[in-house]
């Protein structure tokens, strides 16, 4: 399903007593030409796993020529190159040459495709159905998110909905 939205605005609330980050912000996220529920639902999430570090959405998708969200230095140098979906190797391989760090983001049926083919500087994070699916429900025009983080579980709610992740191999360096 499309999303019905060009414009998602979302009212954030994101606290973590490890790192003494409590902020509260509104963000405008445009969804991509043609793009699914379920791909917003992981771009967001993954944005919120991320959130601390400061990350940038892609202003459209581009399969594998730029990445779908990235962390950059002040001099614009790729940190981490984050892929929402399995690329071919050679994308793969270009972007683990052009960033730091590349980070997929994979259902498990991917990762489990990717497992053997693990190039240097890569980290998988998996994402169940279940958290997806859980994740889309509280998708909405206008959003109210209360993020909190208490290593190495991040928990999401909307005040009806709850969708925790365990951070646990997004947080560890890349093999």
């Amino acid at each position: 399903m499309q999303m019905a939205s060009k414009v998602v605005t979302v009212d954030l609330s994101y606290s973590c007593d490890a790192s003494h980050m409590y902020q509260q912000q509104r963000h405008y996220i445009s969804s991509w030409l043609g793009e699914t529920a379920g791909h917003f639902a992981k771009r967001l999430l993954t944005y919120l796993s991320l959130y601390e570090q400061q990350p940038h959405f892609a202003k459209d998708g581009s399969g594998g020529k730029s990445p779908d969200i990235y962390i950059e230095d002040p001099q614009h140098h790729l940190q981490l190159w984050c892929q929402l979906e399995l690329l071919p190797e050679k994308r793969l391989l270009r972007a683990s040459h052009l960033a730091d760090e590349l980070l997929l983001v994979l259902d498990e049926a991917e990762t489990d495709k990717v497992r053997h083919n693990v190039v240097a500087n890569q980290r998988i994070f998996t994402l169940s159905a279940e958290q997806l699916a859980a994740f889309s429900l509280m998708l909405k025009s206008h959003m109210k998110l209360s993020v909190w983080r208490e290593a190495p579980q991040l928990c999401i709610t909307d005040g009806e909905h709850l969708v925790q992740l365990n951070l646990a191999s997004l947080l560890e360096k890349p093999h």
